[in-house]
C-alpha cells in the first residue's frame, strides 16, 4: 500500500486542529449516539490506520477516511495534477468532503469532527464561494446550515441569506441550454441557472437547509422549483438517467452509445436523497423528488458491474474498464439511504448495496486513502488506483454515515 501521507503531516494537521475547542483525546464516546469516536477507534498516527480495509466496519472505514483526508489537506502531493479547486476553502471540492465528513461526524456523534466541521465553515468566514451566483459555490451553504442548527445559531446564515436573497430577487428565466463563451471562460452562459447535472448536489440541499434554519420558505420553494426545471430538461425518458448537460445530448462514445457520466448522476441520486430528507412532507415538488430518485434507484441496480462498481460511462460499460469510485460512492450513499429511510425496498436494492460497500472498502487503502477516482471533469475519464480526490473521500463518508448498522 501506498502511504503518502506521513505521520509528520499527520501530526500537523492534529496540531492545527488543536487550535479548535474539542481535542482529539478528549472524547472516548460519541454523544449521544453510545459510538465510539474515531480518535479510539484509530488512535491518531496508528499505522496503518485499516489492517484489512475489506473487512473494515463502517466506523473504522469512515474514521480512517477521515482522518487520512484531514490530514492530506494540509499536504496534497498525493494528487498527481494539483487543480486549484481541490486547494480552494470555500469550492465544491472541499465542501463535497465536508458535507461527508458532516454527515459522518454527526451520525458517530463524534465532538471532535464536529468541531472540525465548526472551524470549517468560520475559517471559510461563513460566506459562499467567489461565484455566489453559481450553484457550485453554494454547497458549502450546508455545512453552514447543519452547523448553525446544531449550534442554535441561525445569524450563521445571514451571508447566505443575503447572497440567496439577492439571486432569488434577479429571478433568472434564462435558457438551461449550455452554450461554450467564446471568450476562453470555463462557464457556460446557462449557469446563472442550475443547467448541469452535478448542481442537483451543490445547491438544492443547501437552500433547503437554509428554510430549516431561517423558517423562510422562499429558499426551499427556489430550489425545488429549479430542481424540476433541471430534471424535466436533462433527465432521458428512455433510461431515466440525467444527461451531464445540453452538450451531450446527441453526443455518443466510441462505440455509438450515448454519454452517461457515472459521477454525474452520482450528484444527482445523492443530492436527491439530501435533498428529499430536507423538504417538507407536503412540499408539493416532494414528490416529483421521490419520483426521480426512485427511478434512478431501480435503473442503477441493473447496470451496476459484478464488481461492485458502476461503469464510468454508464450504458458503455466496455468504454472504461477500470473501476471508479466518486460515483460509485454516491450511488451506494444513495442506494442506503433509500433502504434506510424506505424509500426503496426489495433484495436487489440490499445486494447492490452490499456489493457498492465491499467495492468501496476494496478500493480504499489501509492508509484510509480513497483510490480509484476519476479527477475533475464533466464526462468519463480513466483511473488509476493511486488517484483519489476530496469529492470521493466525501462520498465514502457519506456511504458510511448510513452503513452503520449495517456491519
Amino acid at each position: 500500500m501506498n502511504y503518502r501521507i506521513t505521520t509528520a503531516t499527520i501530526a500537523a494537521a492534529i496540531a492545527l486542529a488543536g487550535a479548535t475547542s474539542v481535542s482529539a483525546h478528549d472524547h472516548e464516546s460519541g454523544t449521544e449516539t453510545g459510538r465510539q469516536a474515531c480518535a479510539s477507534i484509530i488512535p491518531p498516527l496508528r499505522a496503518p490506520a485499516l489492517h484489512a480495509p475489506t473487512e473494515a466496519t463502517a466506523e473504522e472505514a469512515g474514521c480512517a477516511v477521515a482522518q487520512w483526508q484531514l490530514a492530506a489537506a494540509q499536504d496534497m502531493t498525493y494528487l498527481d495534477v494539483k487543480y486549484p479547486e481541490s486547494s480552494y476553502g470555500r469550492g465544491w471540492v472541499k465542501a463535497a468532503f465536508y458535507v461527508g465528513l458532516d454527515r459522518f461526524a454527526a451520525a458517530m456523534g463524534d465532538e471532535y469532527l464536529l468541531a472540525r466541521v465548526r472551524q470549517y465553515s468560520f475559517d471559510n468566514g461563513l460566506e459562499l464561494g467567489d461565484r455566489p451566483w453559481h450553484g457550485d459555490d453554494q454547497a458549502v451553504a450546508a455545512i453552514y446550515a447543519n452547523v448553525a442548527l446544531r449550534d442554535g445559531n441561525p445569524g450563521m446564515m445571514e451571508k447566505t441569506q443575503e447572497q440567496f436573497d439577492h439571486i432569488i430577487a434577479q429571478n433568472h428565466t434564462n435558457s438551461l441550454e449550455f452554450i461554450e463563451p467564446t471568450d476562453g471562460s470555463t462557464e457556460g452562459t446557462c449557469q446563472l441557472r442550475w443547467c448541469w447535472a452535478d448542481a442537483i448536489f451543490m445547491a438544492p440541499p443547501a437552500w433547503a437547509l437554509t428554510t430549516q434554519v431561517t423558517g423562510d420558505d422562499r429558499y426551499l420553494d427556489y430550489a425545488a422549483s429549479e430542481t424540476r426545471a433541471i430534471i424535466e430538461y436533462l433527465q432521458d425518458p428512455e433510461s431515466g438517467l440525467l444527461f451531464r448537460d445540453s452538450r451531450y445530448f446527441e453526443a455518443r462514445t466510441e462505440h455509438g452509445l450515448p454519454v452517461f457520466w457515472s459521477r454525474g448522476n452520482g450528484w444527482v441520486f445523492a443530492g436527491l436523497a439530501r435533498f428529499i430528507e430536507a423538504m417538507p412532507e407536503d412540499h408539493p415538488e416532494r414528490p416529483l423528488m421521490v419520483e426521480t430518485f426512485q427511478t434512478l434507484a431501480a435503473r442503477l441496480v441493473t447496470i451496476q458491474r459484478e464488481d461492485g462498481y458502476w461503469p464510468t460511462s454508464l450504458l458503455d460499460p466496455t468504454l472504461i474498464l477500470e473501476p471508479e469510485t466518486s460515483g460509485t460512492a454516491f450511488f451506494g450513499f444513495g442506494l442506503a439511504w433509500g433502504l434506510n429511510n424506505g424509500f426503496i425496498e426489495g433484495d436487489e436494492y440490499v445486494q447492490s448495496r452490499d456489493r457498492a460497500w465491499d467495492a468501496m472498502r476494496a478500493a480504499t487503502e489501509n492508509s484510509g486513502m480513497v483510490g480509484w477516482v476519476q479527477q475533475i471533469g464533466k464526462d468519463p475519464q480513466s483511473t488509476t488506483a493511486g488517484t483519489s480526490q476530496l469529492y470521493a473521500s466525501g462520498g465514502m463518508l457519506l456511504f458510511a454515515s448510513e452503513m452503520l448498522d449495517h456491519d
